[in-house]
């Protein structure tokens, strides 16, 4: 309740009234970005090469999480309440053998834009996001795409997310230079932007009052007044939440970067996941996507693989019959079945994804972590032990507790579901529910399960 010379006049009443009505809507507005501010949503898509063996699924086991991890994600041990699996999801189409369908659609859920570069014919779901919600938050920088084993460009393997039609979003390797763009400028974030309404509707307010009667006055003093206290509110508030002491980048070290040598995509990982990181714990943005090598990866000679004859896709395409898992391949001058050369293969890309994860685990926020805030959305472009199928799709969705997520558990639905419903869900998770589809399924709906009741 606010008092004014003797009268009392109660908040919400004074939000009703015409004055108010006219003069509050961008301060309005400015709210709804705040609250996004203090309770921020995040979202980070992940893509790793090729497949993944059918080891990467986890096993059912009895309590909550209902399941436990084997060989590919081990590196996840611990975050198992963290991660929610949806087994027997599929692509609505397909061409080839799948590799540059599967990329352009996987977080899309489009055909080709054309037949000359098969690119995307319409926005990833970062971008619906950024345009249909207050994702952004207004920090500084809309979004950011890193890479690490891939040189990035423009190529149809080389891209998930686009902002249109034919429209690629390529990615960044250089940690170096990933690092300038996303700190370079003004340290603060989201709140510069507020902060800045909150001035201009102040101003506008003043200028007005000349022409208003002493009742309207009063009502006015009292807006004003109302919003310099909200200000120093949000003004100490953010300054705690989106920039606190999480916020400390370090620039990173020079690279040189190779596809082939363990020790350094290591190292070049861990370089962009820290960016990542870091970005978010000083808002400068809350969308990211993190790339690991591209659509049918070669990566000849990694982990010391004989190359005469195999590269680590050839390892993969073993993956696909029974017999050929068993065959025996030369890695680091040991003998050792397909099979067990492709879960090694494919637990290097899991164990920096589980990197990025603990990392933001770390990180208190609220009543919880920033992982519970963030989600993690991974997939890979070719199904279950590289199908070449548009069928048994692996996506896995990493945090997001405090978006709604059901995580801590592994659903296996009776009968085959659509990729665009788990889409639509995540989606809806961050605030976009006026949508009942995604992509060239705009009617499927959501997929039930995946979010919390």
């Amino acid at each position: 309740m606010e008092r004014f010379m003797g009268k009392s006049i109660a908040r919400r009443d004074l939000l009703k009234s015409l004055t108010g009505g006219l003069l509050l809507a961008p301060f309005l507005r400015t709210r709804a970005l705040q609250a996004q501010s203090m309770q921020p949503k995040r979202l980070i898509l992940v893509f790793t090469p090729d497949s993944h063996p059918r080891e990467w699924w986890p096993v059912p086991a009895p309590g909550q999480p209902n399941f436990a991890l084997q060989g590919p994600l081990l590196d996840f041990v611990g975050l198992e309440q963290h991660m929610l699996f949806v087994r027997r999801v599929d692509h609505s189409w397909s061409f080839d053998n799948h590799h540059e369908a599967g990329v352009a659609q996987l977080f899309t859920g489009q055909r080709f834009f054309d037949e000359a570069t098969h690119y995307a014919n319409g926005p990833s779901l970062d971008q619906l996001l950024l345009k249909h919600t207050q994702l952004r938050g207004g920090t500084p920088i809309s979004d950011i795409h890193l890479c690490a084993a891939d040189g990035g460009g423009g190529n149809k393997r080389h891209v998930c997310c686009y902002s249109g039609p034919g429209q690629p979003i390529q990615r960044e390797w250089d940690p170096a230079r990933a690092y300038r763009y996303v700190f370079a400028g003004p340290r603060t974030g989201g709140s510069a932007s507020w902060r800045r309404t909150l001035e201009v509707n102040t101003a506008e307010l003043r200028r007005i009052q000349v022409h208003l009667g002493s009742a309207e006055r009063e009502r006015l003093e009292l807006h004003v007044e109302a919003l310099r206290d909200l200000e120093r509110q949000i003004a100490g508030a953010i300054q705690s939440a989106a920039l606190g002491s999480a916020c400390n980048p370090t620039a990173p070290a020079e690279i040189a970067a190779n596809d082939h040598d363990e020790a350094r995509v290591r190292a070049w990982a861990k370089l962009q996941a820290d960016i990542i990181v870091n970005a978010f714990a000083c808002d400068r943005t809350r969308v990211a996507e993190l790339g690991f090598g591209y659509s049918g990866s070669a990566h000849a000679g990694l982990f010391g693989l004989a190359t005469a004859t195999r590269s680590w896709h050839d390892i993969a395409h073993l993956s696909i019959d029974d017999a050929a898992r068993q065959r025996e391949v030369s890695v680091a001058g040991a003998t050792i079945s397909a099979n067990q050369a492709y879960v090694q293969f494919d637990r290097l890309w899991a164990s920096q994804i589980a990197y990025l994860a603990r990392s933001l685990s770390a990180i208190p926020e609220g009543d919880g972590t920033m992982l519970d805030n963030t989600l993690i959305y991974w997939g890979a472009e070719s199904g279950t032990d590289h199908n070449h199928r548009p069928i048994d799709m692996q996506y896995a969705l990493i945090g997001g507790r405090n978006l709604g997520f059901a995580v801590g558990q592994f659903l296996q639905p009776a009968a085959a579901v659509s990729a665009h419903q788990l889409h639509t869900s995540v989606l809806h998770a961050f605030g976009y529910t006026s949508v009942n589809g995604f992509g060239i399924e705009p009617n499927c709906g959501p997929l039930a399960g995946l979010l919390r009741a």
